[in-house]
């Protein structure tokens, strides 16, 4: 995806090139066009995606909110937008002298286009309102990894009803939730912590006692101190030394932190001693 987007860039500048001169598309991308004239025709790797790191992190958070469910997604309703309007504003075709060339970005097949349209997918089945939502056939498989032509068997065979009289064919919200959940390649949301595999792997990864607060403060959805105090029945500003790493380890405390937050116990409360250990003969 993200060697797919360098390409993007590559073909927007050429369109910079084309309607502003080479200073311009020096500037946009970063290295001036070379001898070819063209920047379609300049290595990808040359691209520095720093340059374009609010559309970069969108699909970055975009691809973990669509294939990666975590309490970790930092992905926000507005990049869903973002995502979808960049992609419409992709060149259509492309070169300064090779006008008509197609890459993959230009089609459906395109990894950019298709973490945009899953990502859209994902926001339609989690966080709009049951009701109206209408998923295509395309969003169904990006969902579900499955083909379309699989999705389209499912209709036809009556495992999956379709709205009547739609066109293209769409699915209903009530009809389409119970048919992912019971496919195999669809990643649910992780109702409970405990079952939140990239959390569990962040949290086993934890180095410092800073990151380790970062992570159980994401885990609470970012409560304040002063909210999370009154459910714990500790004060506020132990919790914040939990959220900020300034914890002192105490086993008991870091037992009932866990249980509270629906983590996996004894994994929780050992990465806490360690990080605390770590801290600690880093500072002897």
């Amino acid at each position: 995806m993200l060697t797919e987007l360098k390409v993007i860039f590559l073909f927007e500048a050429d369109h910079v090139l084309i309607s502003s001169g080479d200073a311009k598309a020096e500037a946009f991308i970063g290295f001036p066009v070379g001898d070819e004239g063209e920047y379609v025709h300049q290595s990808p790797s040359k691209v520095d995606l720093s340059l374009f790191s609010y559309i970069t992190g969108s699909f970055e958070r975009g691809y973990d909110f669509a294939f990666n469910r975590s309490r970790l997604n930092t992905f926000q309703e507005h990049e869903v937008q973002d995502l979808l309007a960049f992609m419409e504003g992709t060149p259509r075709i492309g070169g300064v002298s090779s006008a008509g060339e197609m890459h993959r970005f230009m089609t459906p097949d395109g990894f950019c286009r298709m973490v945009a349209d899953a990502a859209c997918a994902r926001w339609k089945l989690e966080w709009i309102a049951e009701g109206s939502q209408r998923f295509t056939t395309r969003e169904l498989a990006l969902l579900a990894n499955m083909t379309e032509g699989a999705v389209r068997m499912a209709i036809s065979d009556k495992s999956l009803q379709a709205i009547p009289g739609s066109k293209p064919v769409a699915v209903g919200f009530n009809e389409a939730k119970p048919w992912l959940l019971g496919r195999r390649g669809f990643i649910a949301w992780p109702d409970r912590v405990v079952e939140d595999r990239f959390l569990a792997r962040a949290i086993q990864d934890a180095e410092t006692p800073e990151v380790l607060g970062r992570l159980i403060h994401q885990v609470t959805d970012f409560q304040a101190p002063e909210k999370l105090a009154e459910k714990i029945g500790w004060t506020a500003d132990e919790i914040k030394a939990w959220f900020d790493g300034n914890f002192v380890f105490d086993l008991e405390r870091a037992r009932h932190l866990a249980r509270v937050l629906e983590l996996d116990v004894p994994m929780f409360v050992g990465k806490a001693l360690e990080v605390s250990e770590r801290a600690e003969g880093g500072r002897s």
